[in-house]
């Protein structure tokens, strides 16, 4: 089945994931570091300052994802998701009105909580779990709304906060949530209760997922796979390195003397870059499997580390963007299908938290350690060049994974 065949059959549901990929963007680290400068101004914080409170928020998040996440396969999609709009409309407000420190802090562990992993969480773990061998090529149409966001928000919010400044923008964007978003996404899932009660049906052996065909790893038998941890150091690669580049871009672009406003329209370059990769991605997954194509991810990315660590000119941004928007964009349907594909669908939202919560912990660490090597002098060209380094360990790993033989799945 083609994409268009495919989204003309199934196209609430694929707007529904394209939407929630693209809002998700607005709780990510690269939409969140455009507010870094004016955040550390207010309130005096160094880099080191502000990686730590980013950090310390992100650790914080972990724990909760884990029971969270599991939530998507136990409560009904749309009371779950409505929810999550609630929470992070929360969180913008938090930020809006922040008079201290802690308030800025509680903000940004929301709008990161819900918005860079619940709400993707949501998305990919419902087209996975919906579309079954279509899950690559859905998940790849879902991918158009992670290009829409980074194309769109990043200059919008630069422009809002010349006019209104930075406290306003949050406003406004919660109150998009409430108002606009939270309607939208209960007209999408209409029907979406009766397919939740058909998958809670218990099967033969007592589990729920009656519908759900092939064997069914519990997240406890993941934990006892060897597999599991060899591609763990894969899989958080990618957010590993994005996160810390992201969130630290402000002090980047004055660094490399280049505009904000310039960056930020370098993300259109990100974004288409993502889609494609995303597109290619999804068929590609759906004939020869996530696992064999895991191997590749890191190479566009390492392309655009090395342009930004060997020149300053400006045109670097627009390659290191796309390198980064290449690379994203594969993992994230590469990833998405793999943890389906490796473990099966009934358990799927709590195995993909725990990894969402490995993930976390990747970031905190990225971000506060690129603050401190920032502050200790280490320049962005020297930290591009250990970035390479992990992303060849990386691909030497995950081919090794693509070449060994596929284990069969524990029923449990």
């Amino acid at each position: 089945m083609g994409y268009f065949s495919l989204f003309s059959k199934n196209w609430r549901y694929l707007t529904f994931g394209s939407l929630l990929t693209c809002l998700g963007t607005l709780g990510s680290g690269y939409f969140v570091g455009l507010f870094n400068r004016d955040i550390r101004l207010e309130f005096g914080l160094s880099h080191t300052d502000i990686g730590l409170v980013f950090s310390a928020t992100t650790v914080a998040s972990g724990p909760i994802l884990i029971w969270l996440g599991r939530k998507i396969d136990e409560v009904d999609l749309r009371f779950y998701i409505v929810s999550l709009c609630v929470g992070f409309a929360a969180g913008c407000f938090l930020l809006a009105s922040s008079a201290s420190l802690i308030a800025v802090g509680a903000g940004i562990f929301l709008v990161r909580l819900i918005g860079d992993w619940l709400i993707v969480h949501t998305a990919v773990t419902s087209m996975a779990r919906h579309f079954g061998a279509q899950r690559g090529r859905a998940m790849g149409l879902g991918a158009i709304g992670y290009a829409v966001g980074p194309a769109v928000f990043p200059v919008t919010a630069v422009m809002l906060m010349e006019m209104v400044g930075w406290r306003a923008t949050w406003a406004g964007i919660g109150g998009m949530f409430l108002v606009l978003i939270v309607p939208v996404v209960l007209w999408l899932l209409r029907g979406e209760g009766e397919a939740h009660r058909q998958f809670l049906k218990p099967s033969a052996g007592g589990e729920r997922g009656s519908t759900v065909a092939g064997p069914q790893w519990s997240r406890r038998r993941v934990l006892r796979d060897a597999r599991f941890y060899l591609v763990m150091p894969v899989a958080i690669g990618l957010p590993f390195i994005v996160s810390g580049f992201f969130f630290h871009q402000v002090h980047m672009v004055e660094t490399k003397g280049w505009s904000l406003a310039w960056l930020a329209s370098c993300f259109v370059g990100f974004a288409i870059g993502k889609v494609a990769s995303a597109l290619i991605a999804g068929p590609t997954i759906d004939k020869v499997g996530a696992i064999r194509l895991l191997p590749f991810y890191p190479l566009p990315m390492g392309l655009g580390l090395l342009a930004l660590a060997v020149s300053n000119h400006p045109g670097v941004a627009l390659v290191y963007l796309v390198g980064f928007g290449v690379s994203t964009g594969m993992w994230l349907i590469t990833i998405g299908a793999l943890w389906a594909e490796m473990y099966g669908v009934a358990h799927l939202g709590a195995i993909r938290s725990m990894a969402q919560a490995i993930f976390v912990l990747s970031v905190a660490l990225s971000t506060v350690g690129m603050g401190w090597l920032l502050d200790l002098g280490v320049t962005f060209e020297t930290i591009a060049l250990g970035a390479i380094g992990y992303l060849i360990i990386c691909m030497a790993l995950s081919a090794f994974l693509a070449l060994r033989p596929s284990r069969p799945a524990i029923v449990d």
